[in-house]
């Protein structure tokens, strides 16, 4: 129930429960003013009767008594006057009521009878009284004259006044309704709505709404205040982008960091590789040049340095592939991470052979592709690679597995599972203490003192698989020998 209806109903129930209640009061004094003046007009008319009949003789008014009171009461309406002698009281013709009062008057002489009610009449009697010198006061009771007029009227006219007085108090009850809702209306209800529907182009992300401070009430303190919220969001809106903007170049420029980190631990490995293949290309290029008249010699060298110029071309272009990756946010593609893995170790077979490091690939069959950057990722793969050679200086085994499985999100235990791509990297190097494995995510943390780290690569691995909407593990390896890393992410869904 809105506001301005709970005002509209409570003022107009107490509004109509005071006007009921002054009502009920008004009509109660008519009805007691009325009584009264039927009290007295019967009174008067008692009394007056009395003087007539005591002037004209009480003794002949008794004689003819019920004659002179069909008489009498035939000159009123609605009234009725019975005279009744002091005799009367044993008679069995008259009611008991009226018997009953008639003794009174007798037995007590110059008191006068108060006013009575007998069912639905009122009822007035007062004494007649004749002169007798025997008597105490010189008078005695010879009789009684009863005066009585229906209730009927009383009640006939309370109805009128009840039926007259509803219609009344139902107008006014309904204009008190209708000012009441109009007032309610004004004042409340569409300032309320007008705040409301700004509360909502807040919650939809629009913070340019305004309202208008039109009053100095509440709602007017309200409008104010809801101003002050809006423009304190905006602020911390614009504050949240700066930082976001921020963060993002801090990012993309530890990547870079990285990255040529990366390329330049690479670079002196693809130094050597490539100066092999130049010593035969200088062999070779003599020995064709002593045996320059044997052309069977001359073609079988030449096909030589050949081969050694295109494994010079290979390696140079994965270093310049590897120098030309993007940076920054992921793409949405589709990635198979089968061919990252298999690539990414491709590109360090020259490092494995330098550490004398055996690697081992298990790639799942039917593996489904995952939503990313392939460049981000197998940047990923080569910082967790080339820290697992570093780790193994005297030599040691690399096993990458890729495999599928259904789980759920670390921390989101209530989630339901998904269907998450794994690659598992362990090495059986020293491994990493429980200390320093809840630190080696965090930027410029290395365990590479003097040896040329530079705390970066792990702090961007684990920024890009986030990116990517992953997480990375890390635990001891098989049989505690070692470390495993285990990037885990969502599998892309199939589109139907």
């Amino acid at each position: 129930m809105k506001v301005g209806t709970r005002i509209t109903a409570v003022t107009s129930a107490l509004v109509a429960g005071t006007l009921a209640v002054y009502a009920t009061f008004d009509l109660r004094d008519a009805a007691r003013e009325r009584r009264e003046h039927l009290e007295k007009e019967i009174e008067s008319l008692a009394s007056s009767l009395r003087a007539g009949l005591e002037l004209q003789g009480v003794s002949s008014a008794i004689a003819r008594a019920p004659e002179l009171s069909r008489e009498i009461s035939s000159f009123y309406d609605d009234t009725r006057v019975l005279i009744l002698p002091a005799s009367a009281i044993m008679a069995d013709e008259i009611r008991e009521e009226s018997r009953r009062r008639l003794r009174n008057l007798v037995e007590a002489r110059p008191v006068f009878v108060r006013e009575t009610e007998e069912g639905e009449r009122f009822v007035y009697a007062l004494p007649l009284r004749r002169k007798n010198p025997t008597a105490q006061d010189g008078f005695e009771i010879a009789g009684s004259i009863e005066v009585s007029r229906s209730l009927s009227q009383l009640s006939a006219a309370w109805r009128d006044d009840l039926l007259s007085t509803l219609p009344l108090l139902a107008g006014m009850v309904v204009l008190v309704i209708v000012a009441v809702m109009l007032f309610s209306r004004t004042l409340v209800t569409r300032p309320i709505e007008k705040l409301l529907h700004g509360i909502d182009d807040v919650a939809r992300g629009d913070l340019s709404r305004v309202l208008l401070s039109e009053r100095e009430d509440e709602i007017g303190v309200l409008a104010s205040r809801f101003n002050d919220m809006t423009y304190s969001l905006r602020e911390s809106r614009a504050e949240t982008e700066r930082q976001n903007v921020a963060k993002m170049k801090l990012e993309e420029r530890l990547f870079q960091t990285e990255k040529l980190a990366t390329i330049g631990q690479l670079a002196a490995e693809i130094a050597h590789e490539v100066g092999t293949p130049l010593n035969v290309i200088v062999g070779r290029s003599r020995a064709m040049a002593k045996k320059a008249q044997d052309p069977e010699a001359v073609a079988k060298n030449a096909d030589i340095v050949a081969e050694q110029a295109s494994r010079i071309t290979r390696i140079i272009q994965r270093l310049l592939d590897t120098a030309r990756r993007k940076v920054g946010a992921a793409e949405n593609g589709l990635v198979n991470l089968n061919q990252v893995t298999l690539t990414t170790m491709e590109f360090l077979e020259g490092r494995f052979s330098a550490g004398k490091v055996s690697r081992t690939l298990a790639r799942a069959e039917g593996l489904p592709a995952v939503k990313g950057d392939a460049d981000q990722l197998q940047q990923v793969l080569l910082n967790l690679l080339i820290n697992a050679i570093d780790a193994m200086p005297g030599g040691g085994a690399i096993r990458v597995e890729t495999s599928l499985v259904t789980r759920r999100r670390p921390g989101l235990e209530v989630a339901p599972e998904q269907p998450v791509v794994v690659v598992e990297i362990s090495d059986t190097g020293p491994g990493i203490d429980e200390a320093a494995r809840e630190k080696i995510f965090e930027p410029f943390y290395t365990t590479k003192e003097g040896r040329g780290g530079t705390g970066l690569g792990l702090s961007v691995s684990h920024g890009i698989i986030k990116e990517h909407d992953g997480w990375i593990e890390v635990e001891a390896g098989a049989g505690g020998v070692g470390t495993a890393f285990r990037i885990c992410l969502p599998a892309a869904q199939e589109s139907s």
